[in-house]
């Protein structure tokens, strides 16, 4: 079975001219994109080939059927490895659904008018750690949001600084360690070793947003085929993730279902005509729609373009609905960006972000990969952009408590192996 080492760690990246490669397994289609670390390239790397596969056997991030899952992964290695000339054996993972999880910890230590060093910083990242883990669940990162010392918050560097305690808070996250297991045995069985695990969300947000967005803040939505994700961003780092287990595969199912189609031409009506614009003038237009027959054929046809606005609309609109009130009711909605940035293949709906913006009130701008000149014509648009952050992701550094670690597997807290190395830990860096 595929083991997950952490071998690219958050402070490290592919040397120079290292070939790596980056896995997105969504709901509706896998992509595998294959690069080499150049210094001389802007986002620093080069990309040397990609491949995509329509998803089998996961739905709303979890796996419903290992063979199907399997053999669309390696179709879309194959197809990637052909394209770049190249095999790979390691992959950089992004993961989704609904049960994963983010919390916001925060931990102190004392510091007794001391200045705070590289090792206070290890130190009291340790601590937060130790409070993050949860029974049966693996934690993936914790990046630092903030740190505090002696009841002055925001700070980004506290290394220099004098005080009595030093605190940090933590955006830890975590993952059901079946759901991780079960990901890593399908994976393992395309014979691929996952080097790193980066959530779907905060793979998007690095795929999406620019560095001003990133270090100022911003909302990075990913409408995807199963779920929507969000990430809010500070300081650099993901400082709080978020989801939706709603996206574009439930509107080509209320349209396949309203108009009596097949999903197959639910999904074209929705990928040509979809909008959520509800334009007076356009309401009479006619566009072709075939619809199932008495013999369970498709037959040509016609409908009013408000026929389909009336069906994706609702949809869309309630998705934007449930998200923003999971931002309100988020740990940081007193600090919360006033700047959104849409993305994901959902997004390429005509008017959604005119319709976002109104539901979440505030700025949006919808994005394709920011590293969209590097990637070409096929894998330059919005739908890519999380498979583009991955391979932003390893070589962007952030800063991550678990580097604290020094190395060690990810921590578990099932069972009482996982309890004795916290502890054991916590007193080795403390005493």
């Amino acid at each position: 079975m595929a083991r997950f080492k952490n071998r690219f760690p958050a402070h490290f990246g592919p040397r120079p001219g290292e070939v790596f490669a980056a896995l997105d397994i969504g709901c509706s289609k896998i992509t595998c994109l294959i690069a080499r670390r150049d210094v001389d390239e802007p986002q620093g790397y080069r990309l040397l080939g990609g491949g995509r596969q329509q998803s089998r056997g996961f739905q709303a991030g979890a796996i419903t059927d290992m063979e199907a899952l399997e053999r669309a992964i390696r179709l879309a290695v194959e197809d990637a490895e052909r394209q770049a000339s190249e095999r790979i054996e390691h992959v950089v993972l992004g993961i989704t659904g609904p049960k994963l999880q983010s919390h916001l910890i925060t931990a102190q230590i004392p510091m007794n008018s001391s200045m705070v060093s590289a090792r206070d910083l290890k130190r009291v990242h340790a601590a937060a750690v130790a409070k993050a883990a949860i029974k049966d669940h693996t934690l993936l990162s914790a990046h630092p949001v903030a740190y505090r010392i002696d009841g002055q918050d925001g700070i980004r560097d506290p290394r220099g600084m004098h005080g009595n305690g030093l605190g940090v808070l933590v955006n830890a996250v975590c993952v059901p360690e079946s759901q991780l297991l079960n990901l890593l045995e399908c994976v393992g069985r395309a014979h691929l070793e996952v080097r790193q695990l980066v959530p779907a969300a905060v793979a998007a947000g690095m795929g999406a947003l620019i560095k001003d967005e990133l270090e100022n803040g911003a909302v990075c939505l990913d409408l995807g085929g199963g779920v929507t994700n969000a990430a809010i961003f500070r300081n650099g780092v993901p400082a709080w993730l978020g989801l939706v287990p709603a996206g574009g595969q439930h509107i080509t199912r209320d349209i396949a279902q309203g108009l009596g189609t097949t999903f197959a031409a639910a999904e074209r009506l929705k990928t040509l005509h979809g909008s959520t614009e509800r334009d007076i003038a356009a309401a009479h237009e006619e566009i072709e729609c075939a619809r199932l027959g008495d013999d369970g054929r498709l037959q040509a046809g016609r409908i009013r373009r408000s026929e389909l606005t009336e069906i994706v609309a609702p949809r869309l609109e309630e998705i934007f609905e449930i998200m923003r009130d999971r931002l309100a009711a988020s740990t940081l909605r007193k600090v919360m960006p006033r700047r959104g940035v849409l993305t994901g293949g959902t997004s390429q709906i005509g008017y959604v972000r005119e319709t976002a913006k109104d539901i979440l009130r505030m700025p949006i701008r919808l994005a394709r990969p920011v590293a969209a000149d590097r990637l070409g014509e096929t894998y330059a648009n919005p739908a890519f952009s999380t498979a583009a952050g991955l391979l932003t992701y390893v070589l962007a550094g952030l800063p991550d408590a678990l580097q604290a670690l020094d190395g060690q597997d990810f921590l578990s807290a099932n069972g009482q192996a996982g309890i004795v190395k916290k502890a054991f830990f916590w007193m080795r860096e403390n005493f």
